[in-house]
Formats: C-alpha cells, structure tokens, sequence
C-alpha cells in the first residue's frame, strides 16, 4: 500500500487518509479536522476547501507519479553484530474527555421525513414545468404532516428554548435550511401568542419560503463570484415566482401565498418584491424575515464560513427597525438557544470549552469549563472580556478523543 498527496479538487469519496488533517483557526491554532483512517465523504471535501486546506495525504494501491515500484526484495546479510533495534517509548495519550452530547431538536427518523418531504415537493417545481399536480398534492400533504410533528415538539417542549446546531448540513442547504426555518419561524410565532392552528400555518407557510429559488438557474443560485445586477434581479424574483406558482396551481391559501410573497420585504420599505412598510407587511412574512436571515448567515455556504450566533445575534439586532419589527426580534430571541449547554467552543487565546450555563446574561457569552480541565470560565464576567468565542467545534474535531455520556 503506498501513500499519495493529492490537491483537495483531487478528492473523491471512497479515499481513506493515510494522515490526519488540521485546520487552522482564526488564532492560527491548529485543530484537528479528519482523523488518519477516516473515509472521506463529500461533506469533509466541502469542509475543507472552505477552510482552505490545499491537500491531503491518501492511500493509494498504486506508486505517486514518478514514483518507481519497489525491486523484489534481496536476501539480507547476515551482521556479525547486529544493530540493536531503535526502542520507541510512546508517551501515554490523555484520557478521552466525557460530556453529554447537546439534546437534539428531532430525531434522525423525523429530521429525515421532514428534509425528504421538502426535497419532494420543491422537486415538483422545476424550471421546466410540467408540474403533476396529483403529485405536488401528495407532497403537501406529507409535509403538512411533517409540520404538525414539528408542531407538537415545540408544544411539548417545557423549555420553550429552541437550537437548530443539529439541523446544520453541508449538503442539500435549501432543504435543511426550509426546516430550519420553519422551526425558527414556529418557535418564534408560540412566543407572540399566534394559536396553535396559526402557528401550524406559519410552519407550512416557512417550509415554503424559498420554493420560487427552484425557478431560478442553478448556475445563478451557486454562483461563487459576485452576481451582476440582472442575476440578482432573477434571484429576488423567488418570491413572485414561490407565490404566483403556488396560487397557480391551487396550492395553498392567500394567507400562504402572501407569506411566501413578501418574505423579503423590509419595515422601512426598502425590501422587495413590493417595497411594502411596517403594518402593511403580513405577520408571517415578518417573522420568517427574522429566521431566514438567521438560518442563512450561521449556515456553511460553498463560498463562505458561517457567522457565529452571537453574531448573527448584533447583525439582526442592528437592523430592528430597518429590516425587522422589533417584537418580532424580541419573540426570535427571546427562544433561540444560541449556545446550548455542552456545546464546545473555541476561544480567542485559542483554549476549547465546554458550555455549562447559557441562561440569562450568559445567552450571548456563556459560561464555560475548559476542555480536559475542572477550571471554569464566565464569559460574561468583567474578569473574561478580552475572551471572545470563535467557533463551535465538532466533536470529531477535538484532541484527545471523547466519550458520550448516557
């Protein structure tokens, strides 16, 4: 078995690391990304050309370029003396640490039903056409389905806070980005008093949000580089082409063709596709407004490394009045988990913790315990303001490995 460096455009699914790789941090520590063995998959390709990572180190069955196969090997001279062999000690590794992992929002069964449901229904509309309404129909359904179970997770949840970390995917972003939404928008929507069936519709209304992109090129949509003005016009077009194909085809209401619509619209009237204000703007719109702009900037993209919650936290809180109504931020907010207990964190001097209190003052700067330590660290503590967060780390990512608690 040889070993080959490859550039990571180079790398296919199936490949196995012969080493492991580290990124490096924005405090330029290194932090390990793939482990050596471990089989790469399109999402660790994504991963690490967005980080920048240039190549890697596989197996190969066959010799790197240039490289000669190896003679058959010759019968080896007996020494009169023979060479002690070189002893290596290895130093003891670290005890793996142990935490709880953070409580998922679904489980994998639903989170898969929901993500299918969407991708079903979104596949109906095509920019083609030909739309099979018996089919388009039965994906309704089917999601309306999805969206009361999301229903009862959030009127069931005591908490009331909600997380979407787990619903976060490399791959298939509109779809998981549809329930994330969805989820954001119903949770919010609970919280500014709308009624059960009220935030049911409000569900529906978030899954379909983004439904109109499905008629935009996908050339445009991928697009890395900058858009010129004519492909951003048709991208803003999704919201009429979302609304006016749902009503089209009989799917839906004026309640959810209207939310559809003018998700995008602004409360000072700058917003598209209609430049409505304030009142004028329906409940719905203004909340998914909220949620779509957070799921979209503290998700990964192709062309860009995701903010981080507290972030994205300053950056809808900046355009209250501007992009959003305030209440409607306030209700967002007041639900959103934006680092749950056990999640690991990196900080500015480039040390990992563990999130033990994220209640309270601690929502945006939460209290820590180091990893693979007992010290604890309050980042909302006058002691802690030159530490800031600056990432959320996958488990698979630490040193010294881990273990789950039950």
């Amino acid at each position: 078995m040889y070993t080959r460096t490859i550039k990571i455009e180079e790398a296919e699914p199936g490949m196995r690391l012969s080493e492991a790789v580290y990124i490096i941090t924005n405090t330029g520590t290194n932090l390990l990304a793939a482990r050596k063995g471990m089989e790469v998959d399109a999402n660790l390709i994504r991963m690490l050309t967005v980080r920048g990572v240039p190549a890697i180190e596989v197996f190969s069955e066959t010799p790197p370029d240039g490289e000669e196969m190896p003679a058959p090997a010759k019968p080896a001279r007996v020494a009169s003396v023979p060479a002690p062999a070189p002893q290596f000690i290895e130093k003891p590794k670290p005890p793996p640490e142990k935490f709880v992992p953070v409580k998922e929002v679904m489980n994998e069964e639903l989170k898969e039903q929901a993500v299918d449901s969407v991708k079903q229904l979104f596949n109906c509309f095509t920019a083609e056409g030909g739309l099979n309404k018996t089919t388009a129909y039965r994906c309704v359904e089917n999601l309306e389905g999805v969206v009361g179970d999301l229903l009862d997770i959030i009127e069931d949840d005591t908490n009331g806070l909600l997380h979407i970390n787990d619903l976060k995917h490399f791959d298939e972003y509109t779809y998981h980005h549809s329930l994330s939404v969805s989820m954001l928008a119903m949770t919010a929507g609970r919280e500014l008093g709308l009624k059960s069936d009220e935030i049911f519709r409000l569900g529906r209304c978030a899954m379909l949000h983004d439904i109109g992109k499905q008629l935009i090129p996908k050339e445009i949509l991928n697009k890395k580089g900058k858009l010129t003005d004519d492909e951003f016009t048709k991208i803003k077009n999704h919201c009429v082409l979302g609304a006016t194909n749902l009503k089209a085809n009989s799917l839906g209401d004026v309640e959810l063709w209207n939310g559809v619509m003018f998700h995008h619209e602004k409360v000072n009237g700058s917003g598209y596709p209609k430049g409505l204000k304030g009142k004028d703007i329906p409940v719905f719109s203004k909340i998914i407004s909220v949620a779509d702009v957070y799921d979209a900037i503290t998700s990964y993209r192709s062309y860009r490394l995701p903010m981080l919650p507290s972030e994205a936290f300053e950056v809808i809180s900046k355009d209250v009045g501007v992009a959003f109504e305030f209440e409607v931020v306030r209700a967002f907010f007041s639900k959103l988990d934006l680092y749950p207990v056990n999640t690991i964190l990196e900080l500015s001097d480039g040390r990992l913790g563990i999130v033990i209190d994220s209640e309270g003052a601690s929502r945006l700067r939460p209290t820590l315990r180091l990893w693979g330590s007992t010290e604890i660290i309050n980042l909302a503590a006058g002691v802690s303001q030159g530490l800031n967060i600056t990432g959320v780390i996958s488990p698979d990512s630490l040193p010294g490995g881990y273990e789950f608690e039950s």
